[in-house]
């Protein structure tokens, strides 16, 4: 393969279909350009991997989907975790995104169920109450007779919102309500992390 000009003069790849590779990588969470540029200099590269690579997402996007039941990650819907016997369903762990369960089932310290909500309130984006599953979270607390709810939200001014929110929506349940403990940095996204962080941050969770 003949050796790739990388920019003109105007910044951009002399190939239209490689600057459109590129930024298009480039949409992805954490690719800066040149990162990006990394990536597409290796796809388009002998042996880059890009059939693989193109083969992956294809067979990703007709099998993932979210949980009908929880809204977690799965093939299989309702996923491993709602169906499981060894899951305690009376504990209820509550979490932003689907990439917030992993690090609690790579930790393996928490044997309950999780609710994804999608999302937290951020009226400045334009994200309100409404705009999530609340109504589902209220009927899942009494489909599985949930005696205690876990809070694990990021702790931003987002997720701090939205537990608030959450505390005084169950306040007249007959709960354990209860929020992660002190180790998570403020301002730190929960998917990220580590699992001895985590884990205490688990262990020591406050109550409402």
């Amino acid at each position: 393969m003949a050796r790739i000009d990388p920019l003109n003069d105007g910044g951009e790849f002399q190939s239209p279909a490689l600057e459109r590779l590129v930024r298009s990588l480039g949409r992805l969470p954490g690719l800066g350009r040149k990162s990006a540029t990394r990536i597409a200099l290796h796809l388009v590269a002998e042996n880059g991997g890009a059939a693989e690579l193109t083969e992956a997402v294809d067979e990703a996007r007709r099998l993932v989907r979210n949980c009908s039941r929880c809204g977690a990650i799965t093939e299989t819907d309702p996923c491993r975790i709602c169906t499981s016997q060894r899951r305690d369903p009376s504990q209820l762990c509550i979490v932003s995104s689907p990439i917030d369960v992993l690090p609690f089932e790579k930790g393996g310290f928490f044997q309950g169920r999780y609710f994804v909500l999608g999302g937290l309130l951020s009226p400045l984006d334009g994200v309100r109450a409404q705009d999530l599953p609340f109504a589902r979270l209220q009927a899942r607390i009494e489909q599985d007779g949930v005696t205690e709810v876990i809070i694990a939200l990021d702790a931003s001014v987002e997720g701090e919102t939205t537990a608030l929110f959450i505390q005084r929506l169950l306040e007249d349940r007959s709960l354990n309500l209860s929020r992660l403990a002190t180790g998570i940095p403020v301002g730190g996204a929960l998917a990220y992390t580590d699992e001895v962080t985590l884990q205490r941050a688990f262990q020591f969770r406050r109550p409402f």
